[in-house]
């Protein structure tokens, strides 16, 4: 099963439903729906933070394909440049004013997900992460 989702920064709401209906009717567990639409949250709220210098509406690609006991979410999108598989783990042992900001969304989608990998394809920036999915859900 492939799905292609075209997400404008400023509407996330559709698009992580679209996302979640999709794995539903897939029959994917229920956690694993969770998961996945949380990920997918995280990605597609920080890409429209951060990703552009401008305040235009952009597009932004998601691909989810379920195959092989796997599910793959595949993020296309126009922005800077930015490897977020290369930033600094946060420091989650600091508390309070001695911990710096930023870093725990990414930490949150690797514990997540089963495996990551990023490339910059031209002007494109692709995230790809990758969850083990168990057996269909069965009411």
């Amino acid at each position: 099963m492939e799905l292609e989702i075209h997400v404008a920064t400023p509407k996330l709401g559709p698009g992580l439903d679209a996302l979640e209906a999709a794995l539903r009717g897939e029959r994917v567990p229920e956690g694993t729906v969770l998961d996945l639409r949380l990920v997918a949250e995280e990605v597609l709220t920080n890409l429209t933070k951060y990703g552009h210098d401008d305040d235009a509406e952009h597009g932004i690609r998601v691909r989810l394909t379920l195959a092989d006991g796997e599910a793959t979410l595949e993020f296309t999108d126009d922005g800077r440049p930015f490897d977020p598989l290369a930033a600094k783990p946060p420091d989650l042992a600091s508390q309070g004013e001695e911990r710096s900001s930023g870093g725990l969304g990414i930490h949150l989608v690797l514990a997540l997900v089963d495996a990551a990998e990023y490339v910059r394809l031209g002007t494109e920036n692709v995230l790809t992460l990758r969850k083990r999915v168990g057996g269909p859900h069965v009411p």
